[in-house]
C-alpha cells in the first residue's frame, strides 16, 4: 500500500513544477516580445528558434506532468523545459521578473 503522505508530497511537488513551468512560459514569451522589437537579423533568428522550443514545450508540459513515467526517464517536455530554463538563466537572469526557480 502506498504511503498517503508520500503521495501527497508528490502531488504538491508536481503542482509546484507546473506553476513554475506556466510562469516560465509567460516570462519567456514576454522577454521574446521585448527583444523582438529591437532585434537585428541574427538575434531575430535566435528568438525564432527559442520561440519554437517554447511553443513545443507549452503544448506538452502539462500533459507530460500528468503522465509521469514510472521508469524515471525524462520525457521530451522535461528536456525542453530544462533547455528553456538554461536559456532563461543565461539570457534573462538579471531581469527583475526572473524567478530563482527558473534556474536549471
Amino acid at each position: 500500500m502506498e504511503d498517503p503522505s508520500l503521495k501527497f508530497q508528490m502531488i504538491v511537488q508536481n503542482e509546484a513544477r507546473l506553476d513554475r513551468d506556466r510562469a516560465l512560459v509567460a516570462f519567456m514569451r514576454a522577454r521574446i516580445a521585448e527583444r523582438a522589437e529591437a532585434a537585428d537579423k541574427h538575434e531575430h533568428l535566435l528568438l525564432v528558434g527559442v520561440q519554437r522550443v517554447l511553443d513545443a514545450f507549452d503544448a506538452q508540459f502539462e500533459h507530460a506532468a500528468q503522465a509521469q513515467r514510472a521508469d524515471g526517464v525524462p520525457e521530451y517536455a522535461d528536456a525542453l523545459g530544462w533547455s528553456l530554463r538554461c536559456t532563461a538563466f543565461a539570457a534573462f537572469s538579471g531581469h527583475p521578473d526572473f524567478r530563482m526557480d527558473f534556474k536549471p
